[in-house]
């Protein structure tokens, strides 16, 4: 019965998607507003059941505690990149509801959507080839390496805070440099050992998901009437529905970046098995860090 009803999501996602989009061509006030996250979580249920199909796995429904823990980091991991965007300036949001209630809803609804988007994206992507990808060059990976990387991280995103209108790029990059040498030194996830085993599929489908998530973000954000715009320095130009055409190339590490986060995150919160008490402080606190960082957007970079 479970396995008939997770087939059977590839078309009730495609229905609540033709719902949502004949709703919004209607004009109706509601999906005006809510387009954007109807439409994305239509389209996670429907590919999540096509992955289903082809390997026998659901991130959505498989594992319930898995996926509610991506919907919830989600959220302060999207967030993150928002607080560097107040110092940025690069995108701001239009036509949000004037409820505050509904419009923190709205933001935590359509932010939630970044970790389960890339992970069933990538999930289809790499049940595209079941072979791993081998890299001719397997990469030596240093205790100097490791540093390295990490200072590159720092200042990257140091940087991009301190001449934003040059450096604005390397927020996309500075978290993979940050991050990942501390996955490969507690030996979680790690793009670098990926590297180091000489298998690049993980990467490339990470990389291809980013991009495929970037077009339909994209996409969606352009129907919507609660949507964002860009304001990039001297890359604004040439636009593919609201973002500059080389903003796209953005997708691809940001894809990657995600990957570190979510890796780095899940070791960290996998270390207080031991100290059940520290939980709940850990949820306490990206929840704080969630509300403090939707009152940012809405006094910095929401314009009614």
């Amino acid at each position: 019965m479970a396995s008939r009803r997770l087939r059977f999501n590839v078309y009730l996602g495609l229905l609540a998607f033709a719902g949502s989009a004949g709703l919004l061509a209607a004009g109706v006030p509601f999906m005006k507003t809510w387009f954007y996250c109807c439409a994305w979580w239509s389209f996670l249920l429907s590919l999540d059941g096509l992955n289903f199909r082809r390997t026998g796995a659901s991130t959505l429904f498989e594992a319930a505690p898995d996926f509610l823990f991506s919907v919830f980091l989600s959220v302060p991991v999207w967030l993150v990149f928002e607080l560097f965007n107040l110092r940025l300036k690069n995108w701001s949001y239009h036509g949000l509801p004037v409820s505050l209630p509904e419009r923190w809803a709205g933001y935590f609804i359509g932010f939630a959507t970044v970790i389960p988007a890339l992970k069933i994206i990538a999930a289809f992507t790499r049940s595209l080839s079941n072979k791993t990808t081998p890299f001719r060059r397997r990469l030596a990976v240093t205790p100097a390496l490791l540093r390295l990387s990490f200072v590159l991280g720092f200042g990257s995103l140091a940087a991009t805070l301190a001449w934003p209108r040059l450096f604005f790029p390397l927020v996309w990059l500075g978290f993979i440099f940050l991050i990942e040498p501390l996955n490969y030194r507690r030996r979680w996830p790690s793009l670098l050992r990926d590297l180091e085993e000489g298998d690049i599929s993980r990467i490339a489908g990470w990389t291809a998901a980013g991009l495929a998530a970037g077009l339909i973000w994209e996409l969606f954000n352009f129907w919507a009437g609660s949507h964002w715009e860009y304001h990039i320095p001297y890359l604004n130009f040439g636009r593919l529905f609201q973002m500059p055409v080389f903003g796209f190339l953005g997708f691809l590490p940001f894809a990657l970046e995600v990957f570190a986060i979510d890796a780095f995150a899940r070791g960290l919160y996998g270390r207080l098995k031991d100290r059940p008490s520290f939980r709940p402080a850990f949820w306490i606190g990206l929840s704080a860090f969630d509300l403090a960082g939707f009152y940012l957007i809405d006094i910095m970079t929401v314009v009614q």
